[in-house]
């Protein structure tokens, strides 16, 4: 993986983390995003473990205000990055630290680990002799990759028909489109401070768009909702306007990520022309 960034000094749960980490893309942005608030860190040369208190996210209304946080006594999410033997040993021991120290990891709410944590975890409490704790005694419930870039995409065709959305009337259009194009996006139209992107057909009307997130100043964006009208796929409508964003998106943070399905492979080929790399493929467990 090419994708590593110089990110200084970075610590969770009060313990510096090495260059290893530090440098990993996914751990860069989600320290700027201000999103990790760690109880505890594990990790060795393989994998790194968080066990972080779960956030309810609320934005500022100023747009310069990061969102606010509350913390939710109810649970904890555990994310790692690196190898899924490691993340598994890792998930394991921490699990057994914690007991010794009369403690719990969970109850956890979520996860987000390697792809195959689930998998090694499970024979690996076998060969131990002990239990897999939850929710590692089930099958994870989705498989994603995390894809970054921090260089601008070659010009792609249609990229002159790509506009900015925005205002109210902006926002109905994107919603309109996505009603079609993409009804399940994962990211709100209305989200605070996101920025959405569009690709206009001859006589004016929203073909396909996408969107931004960028709850935190600075912070690098985070592409979803990424959808063409099922009339007009084949058209290179999606790679123009995420060409766009990303460029947008660059000029305001080094790094620009998203996230997608491991079984979109015709996602994942757009992607990788325009740039993108796979910086963690995760599985993920969700109640």
């Amino acid at each position: 993986m090419s994708l590593q960034l110089e990110a200084g000094r970075i610590a969770l749960a009060g313990v510096d983390l090495p260059a290893r980490w530090a440098t990993h893309p996914v751990v860069v942005a989600e320290n700027v995003r201000r999103g990790w608030d760690a109880t505890h860190v594990w990790f060795d040369d393989d994998a790194l473990l968080a066990r972080l208190r779960w956030r309810a996210r609320t934005d500022g209304e100023a747009p310069d205000v990061p969102f606010a946080v509350e913390h939710d006594d109810a649970g904890v999410s555990l994310l790692a990055v690196g190898e899924p033997d490691a993340a598994a040993r890792l998930v394991l021991d921490a699990d057994a630290q914690l007991r010794a120290d009369g403690r719990a990891l969970g109850p956890v709410t979520r996860t987000s680990v390697p792809r195959g944590t689930h998998r090694a975890l499970a024979a690996l409490a076998a060969a131990r002799g002990v239990d897999a704790p939850a929710p590692f005694d089930r099958p994870p419930s989705g498989a994603w990759d995390w894809l970054g870039t921090t260089a601008e995409p070659p010009a792609q065709p249609g990229e002159d028909r790509v506009v900015e959305l925005a205002g109210e009337d902006g926002r109905a259009e994107v919603a309109e489109c996505l009603a079609v194009a993409h009804p399940h996006g994962e990211l709100p139209v209305d989200e605070p401070r996101s920025r959405w992107f569009g690709w206009r057909d001859h006589d004016g009307v929203l073909r396909g768009v996408v969107g931004a997130s960028r709850r935190v100043p600075g912070q690098p964006w985070v592409l979803g909702s990424v959808g063409t009208d099922p009339a007009w796929r084949g058209r290179g409508i999606a790679a123009a306007v995420t060409a766009v964003a990303t460029r947008e998106g660059l000029a305001e943070a080094p790094m620009v990520t998203l996230g997608m399905y491991a079984d979109n492979d015709t996602a994942r080929r757009l992607y990788r022309r325009l740039g993108y790399e796979v910086a963690q493929e995760f599985e993920s467990w969700r109640p």
